[in-house]
């Protein structure tokens, strides 16, 4: 089945996504979905230029990618969200399956809609973008310079991209951040010291 939403429906759906991802994780802000809607746009373009025949459902990529990240407990069927994809036309099969790429496309994306969704949320993690979130979030948890450059270096050595067009767009941005990892502990050691036990 190709499910099919209308601009108006999109419209109402961001509208009640914003605030919902607003601040899960201390540093996003309103244009979060936004952006993560353009990059989903943005691995599609590349994915289909791979693979110009392959099959993908729109509206269900445009789903998955509004609610990416959020709580799968926040858009079950009886919930606020499951109301309002109700009201926008979606049945409740959609919904499952909703429900189910959510809880999925991080750790074992399937289909072709969760491994673009995959690839974009990964690829928002990587490069300058991923770096400067992972420094606000360590000078929250006052980490220290060698820490965050541990993590940076960590979190570009564990990106797996699911699709080529994922890897292709990634590639100059993971190289960037290892290099800046590299760089920033060198420094750090320089001049930081452990702190006394």
């Amino acid at each position: 089945m190709t499910l099919t939403l209308a601009a108006a429906a999109r419209a109402r759906l961001l509208d009640f996504v914003r605030p919902i991802s607003v601040g899960l994780d201390g540093v996003t802000n309103f244009g979060y979905v936004e952006r993560r809607l353009r990059v989903v746009e943005r691995v599609l373009e590349e994915t289909l230029r791979d693979a110009p025949g392959d099959a993908i459902d729109e509206s269900r990529l445009f789903l998955l990618a509004a609610f990416a990240g959020l709580p799968a407990r926040r858009i079950d069927a009886e919930s606020r969200a499951g109301l309002l994809l109700k009201s926008a036309g979606i049945p409740f099969e959609e919904v499952r399956i909703l429900v189910s790429s959510v809880n999925r496309y991080e750790s074992d994306p399937r289909s072709l809609e969760e491994r673009i969704v995959h690839d974009a949320v990964l690829l928002e993690s990587v490069g300058a973008y991923g770096v400067t979130q992972l420094l606000v979030s360590g000078a929250r948890e006052r980490q220290t310079l060698a820490e965050m450059a541990n993590e940076i270096a960590e979190k570009m050595a564990a990106a797996r991209f699911a699709t080529p067009a994922g890897r292709r767009l990634a590639a100059d941005r993971v190289a960037f951040a290892t290099l800046f990892a590299q760089k920033l502990a060198e420094e750090a050691g320089e001049f930081e010291t452990a702190p006394a036990p």
